[in-house]
C-alpha cells in the first residue's frame, strides 16, 4: 500500500466532490429546505442547490464532531470521534435464514429475540434500528413499534430509523416520555438519527423530515449515503466515492443551517454491485476498498465515520460468510470505523438475518478486539526464568507454574471448535450445535432492564393510541 498515493487520491476525490457540488448540485425534495438554503446565500437553479468550497468549509467547521451518546442506562455510552470503534446491530433485513438454509419472513418475535441477544453481547453498546423488519406488524406503525421495543428490551444507545414525518414524531414523543421532555432531551445525545440521501444527488422528503426533526431535538445526525457503483453511482470507485461524499457533505451543511453546532456523523456506505444482475454486493473487496477511502475522507473533515460491518453475500453460514465477514470486520478496526452498522447477523446482501451468523460474527468481533489490543510486555510476560529453567533442565512449558498462572489469559473462542470431535461427527453439525448453545445461554441469562413503571405505562398507552395491537404490546 502506497500511503502517499492513498492521500493524493483522497485529495483528488475531495476536489471532485467540491466540483460536483458547485457544478451539478443537489436536489432537495422540499420547498422549506430550498428556502433555508436560499435565505443563507446558496445558489439555486432549476430545483437544485449549489455549494461553494467556502460554504462547505464554513458549515463543516460549525458541526459538533466529537461527543458522547448515552444509553438509558448511562453505563452504556459510546464516544463519537475518529478513533473508537462502536458496533451496531444488523439492519433492514425482512427475512430470516434458518439453520437448514430455508428462508422465512421475519416476525416481531424475531425482533424482540435479537434485541435481547444484542443487549446481552458485551461488545455492543448500541441496540435498535431495523434489526429485522417484522412482517406481522402494521407497516403504518412498524417504525415506532421497533423503537418502542428497543427502548423496553434494552438500555443501550438507541439506533434510529428513517421514515415519514408522522412516524418520526411518534419516535420523539416516546423519547420525550423516557428522557423527561423535549428540553431535557436536547441537553444530551440519546438517539442516533439516520438520514439517507437518495443517489444520485437527491434528498427525499423522508430523509429531510427525519433530519429536520433530529436537529429540532439536537440529537446526532448520521448522514448515510448508500450508493451502488454501476447502479445508482458510476461503476468506477473513484467516481462513486466522490458522488457519495458530495451527497453527505450537502446534508451535513443543512444540519448546521437548521441548528448550528448540531452533532453529526459521516455514514459512508458505497456498496459493491453485481453489474450482471443489478443486485447489491456487500461481500466484495470493492466495498472494503471504498470504505477505506470513505474513512480517510471523514478523518480529513474531522468526522466520525461509519464503514465496514459484518457483511456477506453468502446464502448461509458457510466458508464464504466467514471469509467475507472477517475481511469486512478487520477493515472496520483497521480504519477505525467509529460506528459500524450491520455488524452481526447479515447474510445474502442484506436480504436476511441469521441467528447462527449472529453468534459467528460476535466471535469475529472478539477476535478482532484481541488482535488489535497491544500485548502486555513486562517481567512476567517475558518469562525469562521459565525459559531458562526449561532450556537448562529439560521438560515442557505445559506443566510450569508460569503456564498455570497465565494460561487463562489466552483467547478462548465462544463458538469455534477446538476439541477433538467424536468419530464420525459432522464438523458443520457440531459448529451449529455450538452456536445454538450460545444462543440458548445468552437468552437464558437475559434480564429485561429496569424501566420506571410510570414511564413504561405511558409508553404502552402511547403505542396503543397509535394503533399497536394489545397482544403485541404485551409481548414487549
Amino acid at each position: 500500500m502506497d500511503y502517499k498515493k492513498e492521500l493524493l487520491a483522497v485529495e483528488q476525490i475531495h476536489q471532485a466532490s467540491l466540483k460536483i457540488l458547485a457544478e451539478i448540485g443537489v436536489e432537495f425534495g422540499s420547498k422549506k429546505v430550498d428556502e433555508i438554503f436560499r435565505a443563507n446565500g446558496f445558489r439555486q437553479e432549476n430545483g437544485r442547490t449549489y455549494f461553494t468550497e467556502e460554504q462547505i468549509n464554513k458549515y463543516l467547521d460549525m458541526a459538533t464532531k466529537e461527543f458522547t451518546i448515552y444509553g438509558r442506562d448511562e453505563n452504556y455510552f459510546i464516544n463519537i470521534n475518529t478513533e473508537d470503534v462502536n458496533y451496531c446491530p444488523g439492519y433492514g433485513s425482512p427475512l430470516i435464514t434458518n439453520a437448514d438454509g430455508s428462508i422465512r419472513e421475519a416476525l416481531f418475535d424475531d425482533y424482540l429475540k435479537m434485541a435481547n441477544l444484542f443487549h446481552m453481547e458485551k461488545s455492543f453498546k448500541v441496540n435498535g434500528g431495523i434489526i429485522v423488519q417484522p412482517s406481522d406488524i402494521d407497516p403504518e406503525i412498524s417504525i415506532p413499534a421497533m423503537i418502542y421495543a428497543a427502548i423496553k428490551r434494552s438500555s443501550k444507545v438507541l439506533f434510529g430509523i428513517q421514515g415519514a414525518k408522522k412516524g418520526q414524531i411518534d419516535i420523539f414523543n416516546m423519547l420525550e416520555i423516557v428522557f423527561g421532555g423535549k428540553e431535557e432531551l436536547r441537553k444530551k445525545p440519546r438517539y442516533i438519527v439516520l438520514s439517507t440521501p437518495t443517489s444520485p444527488l437527491r434528498v427525499d422528503l423522508s430523509a429531510i423530515d427525519t433530519l429536520l426533526l433530529g436537529c429540532e431535538y439536537n440529537q446526532p445526525i448520521a448522514v448515510c449515503s448508500a450508493c451502488m457503483p454501476g447502479a445508482t453511482a458510476p461503476v468506477t470507485l473513484a467516481g462513486a466515492i466522490a458522488m457519495c461524499n458530495a451527497e453527505m457533505l450537502s446534508s451535513i451543511v443543512l444540519t448546521q443551517l437548521v441548528n448550528p453546532g448540531n452533532p453529526v456523523m459521516y455514514e459512508f456506505a458505497c456498496y459493491g454491485s453485481n453489474v450482471q444482475s443489478g443486485n447489491a454486493s456487500i461481500g466484495s473487496p470493492e466495498l472494503i476498498k471504498a470504505g477505506r477511502y470513505g474513512s480517510l475522507l471523514a478523518k480529513k473533515y474531522g468526522l466520525a465515520c461509519r464503514t465496514g460491518g459484518g457483511l456477506s453475500d453468502a446464502k448461509g453460514v458457510t466458508a464464504q460468510a466467514g471469509i467475507e465477514t472477517a475481511m469486512s470486520l478487520f477493515h472496520t478496526n483497521l480504519y477505525k470505523s467509529n460506528l459500524a452498522m450491520h455488524s452481526a447477523g447479515i447474510l445474502d446482501s442484506f436480504a436476511t438475518m441469521s441467528y447462527e451468523k449472529l453468534m459467528l460474527d460476535f466471535e469475529v468481533i472478539d477476535r478482532c478486539a484481541n488482535y488489535f489490543d497491544d500485548i502486555e510486555v513486562n517481567e512476567n510476560t517475558l518469562a525469562f526464568d521459565t525459559i531458562k529453567k526449561v532450556a537448562e533442565k529439560g521438560g515442557i512449558f505445559l506443566d510450569q507454574k508460569h503456564t498455570v498462572k497465565n494460561c487463562r489469559k489466552t483467547y478462548i473462542p465462544q463458538v469455534s471448535l477446538r476439541s477433538k470431535l467424536p468419530q464420525g461427527k459432522d464438523p458443520n453439525e457440531a459448529l451449529y450445535e455450538s452456536m445454538n448453545k450460545r444462543i440458548e445461554k445468552q437468552l437464558a441469562a437475559y434480564v429485561k432492564p429496569e424501566l420506571d413503571p410510570t414511564i413504561e405505562k405511558q409508553l404502552d398507552e402511547y403505542m396503543l393510541s397509535i394503533g399497536m395491537k394489545p397482544e403485541d404490546i404485551k409481548k414487549v
